[in-house]
């Protein structure tokens, strides 16, 4: 876990320390980076997807969470539909509430109003704290899970580099080639 840390902190230095040149490229060259990261997106998934079918507790996890998320979209459904008419109506109170023309009358109906709108607050605030509850422990659950796809997949990504990283020799070869045609062509630069 301490080498996933590390590599992913020196990726983030990297890509910080990096010039602004080459932030600047062309728009060809941005959305070659974007397409890629896009793939790279569609490996993790196909990573997790992979994981998945070979660990059961994973593919019931996911069904879990899809139930979950359903269950609470149902709950919260009624909820707001019932909190959207509430609101609405207080809305379209105080609008008609600014077509009455005498003040005295206006003010009291504007009291009974705002009464009206204190009650109901007081009354809806538990079901109100309950929803934004819901919707809190929802996007912690999936901020857990996208924590869960992360270090599955980063840990066969580091299985993979080090079973199947390509052997240096032959660039090393080509590096000693371009290193004598260098040296070639500053000895003709040198003769003339």
């Amino acid at each position: 876990m301490k080498n996933t840390f590390f590599l992913f902190t020196f990726c983030v230095f990297f890509a910080a320390c990096s010039p602004k040149d080459d932030r600047k490229k062309d728009s060809s060259a941005n959305n070659n980076s974007s397409s890629a990261v896009s793939r790279e997106g569609n490996m993790l998934d196909k990573l997790y997807e992979e994981l998945k079918e070979q660990r059961p507790e994973l593919q019931a996890l996911e069904l879990e969470i899809e139930d979950i998320d359903q269950a609470k979209e149902d709950a919260l459904a009624s909820y707001k539909a019932y909190n959207l008419k509430n609101e609405q109506g207080y809305s379209i109170a105080n609008q008609h509430l600014s077509a009455i023309k005498d003040s005295l009358l206006r003010n009291n109906i504007e009291l009974m109003i705002n009464k009206s709108q204190y009650t109901y607050d007081q009354d809806n605030a538990a079901m109100a704290l309950a929803a934004a509850t819901l919707e809190n422990r929802s996007r912690s659950l999936h901020d857990h899970q996208e924590a869960l796809k992360i270090i599955l997949t980063l840990n066969l990504m580091e299985k993979y580099q080090k079973k199947q990283i390509p052997n240096a020799s032959e660039h090393e070869k080509i590096i000693a080639r371009y290193n004598a045609t260098i040296h070639k062509a500053d000895s003709l630069l040198q003769a003339k």
